[in-house]
């Protein structure tokens, strides 16, 4: 609980991204949604690349932790001083997450896996 679950790289072009981390890292790729495929090694997974219009700089790549609860999580960042950047929101076949901000306000992905 509470380690690095996911990797998520923003890109313009999943195709291009995806050939890329093939041949620099061997990483296999599958496809998640639309706009997202995900990749990893053997049956370890990594992380994903997202599409998106622009990559701002210093955004991306983003982090996530594995959580027991979202909710609490989040309630507890909010009294250490922390912001809600993105409201907890249902992820398809996973489960649910939010992006909070520590108090310098640098983002962290948090997910709940469905249980």
């Amino acid at each position: 609980m509470h380690e690095i679950c996911h990797i998520e790289f923003d890109v313009t072009d999943i195709a291009r991204s995806r050939s890329f981390f093939e041949g620099l890292f061997g990483w296999q790729f599958k496809e998640f949604m639309d706009t997202m495929v995900v990749f990893g090694t053997g049956d370890k997974h990594i992380g994903g690349l997202q599409q998106v219009e622009t990559v701002s700089p210093g955004s991306s790549p983003s982090i996530w932790f594995d959580v027991e609860s979202v909710d609490a999580l989040l309630a507890k960042a909010q009294s250490l001083g922390g912001t809600i950047l993105k409201q907890k929101a249902e992820v398809p076949t996973v489960g649910w997450s939010a992006v909070l901000a520590d108090p310098d306000g640098n983002p962290i992905g948090i997910v709940e896996f469905a249980k």
